[in-house]
């Protein structure tokens, strides 16, 4: 017997709701994961870093991981995408879903109700996650002002 609808709504409004949960979820687990490595770093690596030194290694591993984190969120949103039948193959399911988790969007690819619905979900994602992004970035760079004397010498 064939779904109505409503039906095929309320699955793709509640696939999308826990697909948010977990992008978010994977996306702190990485957050996480700066933050620890940030302190390993300053402890380690960079106890005696001064300058240029001192912020170049803390933001490009930063940076690395939340690249990773956004990465692994876009995938899991094309994989999704490309289970409900909505692409015919994975690129170009993946090029959807990275420009609508950058909220660049594009014009290339429409979705059909009731799957448009999961466009601004993941959009939000997107958007939710670049906020921590440079949450997490400025707060690295303000406990690097605060710790290190030798801060100064970059401005």
């Amino acid at each position: 017997m064939p779904e109505s609808f409503e039906v095929r709504s309320t699955i793709v409004l509640a696939v999308g709701v826990v697909l948010v949960g977990v992008s978010l979820t994977i996306h702190a687990f990485f957050m996480f994961v700066i933050l620890k490595s940030q302190i390993r770093l300053k402890d380690g690596l960079l106890a005696k870093a001064r300058g240029f030194a001192l912020l170049m290694p803390s933001f490009l591993v930063a940076t690395v991981f939340i690249a990773l984190s956004s990465f692994i969120q876009i995938m899991l949103w094309a994989w999704v995408l490309r289970q409900f039948g909505r692409f015919d193959n994975i690129s170009e399911a993946l090029y959807f879903s990275a420009t609508t988790y950058t909220t660049l969007g594009t014009a290339k690819h429409v979705l059909v109700p009731p799957y448009r619905a999961l466009e601004p979900m993941e959009a939000a994602a997107g958007m939710l996650a670049s906020g921590l992004n440079t949450a997490v970035l400025f707060a690295i760079l303000a406990n690097m002002g605060r710790r290190h004397s030798g801060f100064d010498e970059f401005f």
